[in-house]
């Protein structure tokens, strides 16, 4: 799956109008862990370890929604894939919980958060380190440094408070992370194809070139740093 992930991020990242709208997608993706975060083991005065990954997932949501813009030329209302991406966020969710509450008899809500961070971490582990070798944006290079950065800081804790609650009820992490990749390999399923049509839609270099001669300066939301 690495090599497919590779190879999207390589083909979105080719053109500004693509990847402002996978930031944009990446942004939402945050805010809705955010919001999950939130509503369940934030719902009161959480502690200090909640509340700075809750700080760190909003920050990223903001930094990608601002990247989006940034690389669009001005703030941007659409996604790729929006639904998918929803999807498998909702999915994992529910699934994770499910699989844990039949381990441990009852609902565990803090396990429950364990579980999902700890699947979502080990994806942008992965994706993360990727997307920044694809994008040609040095803001989106030096941005997603920064997240893999936050991401780490917190990920080994929640990662071994998980591993520590799965061995009391006898359940294994790998069953968990097999349960988001096939999630996640669904969400690549939609996106794949849908950065190929998109890519097709958009006019090639050569007509871009053609209307651009005698033109002063060429169009600032075609341009990357």
């Amino acid at each position: 799956m690495r090599d497919r992930i590779q190879a999207v991020l390589r083909q979105l990242a080719q053109a500004p109008e693509l990847e402002a709208r996978w930031l944009h997608t990446l942004s939402l993706m945050e805010f809705i862990g955010a919001r999950k975060i939130s509503r369940t083991v934030a719902d009161r005065h959480p502690s200090l370890e909640v509340l700075g990954h809750l700080s760190d997932e909003t920050r990223h949501a903001f930094a990608f929604k601002r990247l989006s813009a940034e690389v669009a030329g001005s703030e941007i209302t659409t996604f790729l894939c929006p639904e998918a991406a929803g999807r498998y966020f909702q999915g994992l969710d529910h699934e994770l919980a499910t699989w844990a509450t039949a381990h441990t008899g009852q609902p565990d809500v803090y396990l429950h958060y364990l579980l999902t961070t700890t699947a979502i971490e080990r994806r942008a582990m992965v994706l993360y380190p990727l997307y920044k070798a694809a994008s040609r944006n040095t803001s989106v290079r030096e941005e997603l440094g920064r997240v893999v950065t936050e991401e780490q800081s917190h990920r080994r804790t929640i990662e071994d408070a998980c591993v520590a609650r799965l061995t009391a009820v006898g359940a294994s992490l790998d069953e968990a992370l097999a349960l988001e990749e096939r999630l996640f390999g669904a969400f690549l399923a939609e996106l794949e194809p849908a950065v190929e049509r998109e890519l097709a839609a958009l006019p090639s270099p050569s007509a871009l070139a053609a209307s651009d001669v005698g033109t002063p300066a060429v169009r600032a939301s075609s341009s990357v740093k």
